[in-house]
């Protein structure tokens, strides 16, 4: 995995477009948010989320790469996740709570308490592609 920190706060790395991302997505939160000692409970939440961010960029955007996945730790108290590929669109309805499949944003606004979102954004790692980043929030 291609990795950049920029100084020392924001952490991104280059995902697979593949049925992978989702686990190294995962992997890769886990392994960061300890490191910051992020609190266990906190950490499963976070991997939980990212997973599913990671799950709708492969299955809804595997032919726009790149995929990347951003952290930001803006102070001792909360940090960020995000998600990014290269599809510009930023409509991402919830699902029906009916739905078999595809409840992956409300587990995400759920654990976030509704702190998520989508931005238009540029890949870290190059800038000159243009898309979208999901993104959540949480209290360390």
């Amino acid at each position: 995995m291609k990795l950049a920190i920029d100084l020392g706060r924001t952490w991104t790395w280059s995902l697979p477009p593949d049925a992978t991302c989702p686990r190294i997505a995962r992997t890769l939160v886990r392994e960061a948010l300890t490191v910051l000692e992020v609190p266990g409970e906190t950490i499963a939440d976070a991997a939980l989320m990212v997973s599913e961010l990671a799950t709708n960029a492969f299955q809804h955007a595997a032919a726009y790469p790149p995929h990347e996945l951003w952290i930001y730790c803006f102070d001792d108290y909360e940090f960020s996740c995000a998600v990014f590929d290269g599809l510009p669109t930023r409509n991402l309805p919830l699902a029906l709570e009916r739905a078999d499949f595809g409840r992956g944003l409300s587990i995400v606004a759920e654990l976030s308490r509704d702190r998520w979102g989508t931005d238009a954004a540029h890949a870290r790692l190059d800038p000159r592609v243009r898309g979208k980043a999901v993104w959540f929030t949480c209290d360390r």
